[in-house]
This record gives C-alpha cells, sequence and structure tokens, in this order.
C-alpha cells in the first residue's frame, strides 16, 4: 500500500507591481530582476493615459512610475492616490535610466519616493522589497 504524507504548503503570495513607462526601456531592465526574484507579479502600462485604468484593474500593491516629465508624472502618482481603491498604493518615481546603472541620488519628490537617474536596479528592487515588507508587517500588526 502505497502511503503519501501530506506535507505543509506555504501560502506565499506573489505582490503586484505596475510598472508604466511610454517607453519601455524601464520595463525591459526591471521587470526581469523582479520576476526572478518569484515574489511579484508584474504589469506593464505602456501607455500613461491608461494608468489609472490599470491601476484599477491590476490592484498593484506598489507602482513603479519612470518620470521622464516631472509634472505630468506627479499628475499620474496623484490621480492614482486620488481613487480610494488605490489611495494607500505606494509610488515610487524613477527619473530616467543609464547605462550603467548607478544611483546618484534618492529621495523625495512631492511627497513621492524617487531614484534619480543614473541608479542601480539592484537597488531599486532592494528598496521596493523593503517598502512591500514594511506594508505587510504593518497589515500583520493591524
Amino acid at each position: 500500500m502505497l502511503k503519501i504524507q501530506a506535507s505543509p504548503i506555504a501560502m506565499n503570495f506573489q505582490k503586484r507591481i505596475l510598472l508604466i513607462d511610454d517607453e519601455p526601456h524601464l520595463t525591459a531592465l526591471v521587470r526581469p530582476v523582479l520576476v526572478a526574484t518569484g515574489r511579484y507579479l508584474i504589469r506593464e502600462e505602456n501607455h500613461r493615459r491608461g494608468a489609472l485604468h490599470a491601476a484599477l484593474h491590476f490592484q498593484p500593491d506598489l507602482v513603479l512610475l519612470d518620470s521622464v516629465r516631472p509634472n505630468l508624472d506627479h499628475g499620474v502618482a496623484q490621480a492614482i492616490h486620488r481613487d480610494p481603491a488605490l489611495r494607500d498604493v505606494p509610488v515610487v518615481l524613477l527619473t530616467g535610466l543609464a547605462p550603467d546603472r548607478r544611483i546618484s541620488s534618492v529621495g523625495f519628490f512631492g511627497g513621492y519616493t524617487f531614484f534619480a537617474n543614473p541608479f542601480s536596479v539592484e537597488e531599486v528592487v532592494a528598496c521596493i522589497a523593503e517598502m512591500l515588507s514594511d506594508q505587510t508587517d504593518a497589515g500583520a500588526a493591524a
């Protein structure tokens, strides 16, 4: 008789990240690194006009927004946060990617976390992991 032993299955839910970039150079560099972690589901939106709709449909845990035009991009982030369903979703602005992928500055722009060109994709991924782990810890404590 064959005995089957039940093994505990860890419920590990992937976090959802929405990548918004009119010119998909951001997604081409960042998406593979995020997917390789096995912790994230990624959706790309390559038209800012569709960003809010994509966010509402996908319900991301975090939005990564390529910020080529800061005033317009800040408006996209604000539109996302005006919606009650997305109000608490963190938005990270990226000012562009350079070939050497080094961080020159990180800080806040209009209340949003941003990475200034040039920056390291790996450090952006580490920042995302930290932001989403804080979100998970806060949910567990509530």
